[in-house]
């Protein structure tokens, strides 16, 4: 016999309110009351509550990048690095790789080898 579900579509209200705080998923749903098994559920079976997770998630790295933007303006205590380490491990950040394209269009290795040849086919030649 399956146990009544604890899902209430007030939830996702909930959901958006503790996420805009900078909380994370695991952290919420343990300030639902719900494991997070449970949570991850609730996102496959209820399109608003997966809809409020996916806002949710938006609005908690906006929290975070307004502390960061605060400690980086002196106007709040941050750790740089533990911050840094912080957004890339739970947001996806990265450091920009810049790459220069020095010519449009590369040799084939086939065009690369025949021009090889040619310039040793050449040299031979003197």
């Amino acid at each position: 016999m399956a146990f009544p579900s604890k899902y209430k579509p007030a939830m996702c209200q909930q959901v958006k309110e503790l996420m805009s705080e900078g909380m994370s998923r695991k952290a919420t749903a343990v300030e639902l009351g719900i494991s997070y098994k449970t949570f991850l559920s609730y996102i496959n079976r209820h399109e608003d509550f997966a809809a409020a997770v996916e806002q949710g998630d938006v609005l908690a790295e906006a929290w975070w990048e307004d502390k960061y933007i605060r400690g980086a303006l002196g106007q709040a205590e941050v750790q740089p690095a533990m911050m840094i380490m912080y957004m890339k491990n739970r947001f996806k950040w990265r450091d920009k790789l810049e790459q220069t394209v020095i010519k449009d269009e590369l040799e084939t290795v086939d065009e690369w080898l025949a021009a090889r040849d040619s310039e040793a086919d050449s040299e031979d030649e003197d």
